[in-house]
Parts: C-alpha cells; sequence; structure tokens
C-alpha cells in the first residue's frame, strides 16, 4: 500500500513551441515504473502548445526641416518589424507601394536570417522623392507600410510628413 511521490520540471523549447508540440499541439511526456517484482506500468501527462504568433511594423519618416516644401527633397523612412508573439515566423514580407528602395539592413536584435525569431527586430531604409504635385496638393505626404507572414495577417503603419506650400 505505499506510495512514492516523484516530481519533475520540463523547459519548454522554442522548437517545441514552433513545432506546435511536434504537429499535434501538445507536449506529451510518459513516465515508466518498474521493478525487479513487476512488469513496468507506464502513463503519460499531455500539455497543450499555446501558440501566439505576433508582429509589430513601424514607421518613421524624416525631411530637412521636419517638413516636405521643395520638390526634388528627400523624405528618409526607417521601418522595423518585431516578433511579438511567441512562435518564429516565416516568409515575413514587408511592402510599401510608395517608395520603390525598401532595403532591409542589419538586424537591430537577432542575426539576419530568413526567420523573424522571438523577440527579433528587422530593420529597413528607403526614401522618397518630394513631387511637386504632392506640393501643390498640400496637406500630408502619408505612406503606409505592412508587414505580414506566414503565421499571422497583416500589420500595418503610417509615417505623415507636413506639406509647407510657399508663395
Amino acid at each position: 500500500g505505499e506510495t512514492w511521490g516523484y516530481t519533475a520540471t520540463h523547459t519548454v523549447t522554442q522548437g517545441e513551441i514552433d513545432s506546435n508540440g511536434g504537429g499535434d499541439g501538445f507536449l506529451e511526456n510518459t513516465a515508466t515504473a518498474d521493478s525487479n517484482e513487476t512488469g513496468p506500468d507506464t502513463d503519460d501527462a499531455s500539455v497543450p502548445v499555446a501558440r501566439n504568433p505576433s508582429l509589430n511594423i513601424t514607421k518613421d519618416a524624416s525631411v530637412p526641416g521636419g517638413t516636405a516644401d521643395t520638390a526634388g527633397e528627400k523624405v528618409s523612412y526607417v521601418i522595423t518589424v518585431a516578433n511579438t508573439g511567441n512562435q518564429t515566423l516565416t516568409n515575413v514580407v514587408v511592402t510599401d507601394p510608395f517608395i520603390s528602395n525598401l532595403t532591409r539592413v542589419a538586424d537591430q536584435v537577432g542575426d539576419n536570417d530568413a526567420l523573424l525569431e522571438v523577440g527579433e527586430i528587422w530593420a529597413f531604409t528607403a526614401n522618397h522623392i518630394v513631387t511637386q504635385a504632392e506640393i501643390d496638393a498640400g496637406g500630408n505626404i502619408v505612406n503606409t507600410a505592412t508587414a505580414d507572414s506566414d503565421q499571422t495577417g497583416p500589420d500595418t503603419d503610417d509615417a505623415t510628413i507636413p506639406v509647407t506650400q510657399r508663395p
């Protein structure tokens, strides 16, 4: 009638989260007790894997003087994409239809590979040359960038530069 109790722990790995517990959504473990007088007896336990993929894009713009007031002036953009979830993101794509020279630079945090790992931040630069039509229209130059991955839906962020018309 004696009962022995045991405790154990397991540290969840990033690989276990990324693979969804091997594909079935659970981390499974089997314990076996055996003695010289009996055959083995096993019992298992499983814990569900909670995957929460998430990314966040931010976009900042700057122009000399803080306002666009001359055709040909260059607006500079810095775009960052951060993995804010608990799962590695694959096929991350950043788009911005307003610019043509979007360039990924060294990761702010990360290893410069093709996977946006948990806590990693990718950085991009781009620029836009202000047109006379934008100056004539006045108001603001508003530009939207989008980031998406296989595991998330798209996220967007705008950058706004005020336009100043000079008579």
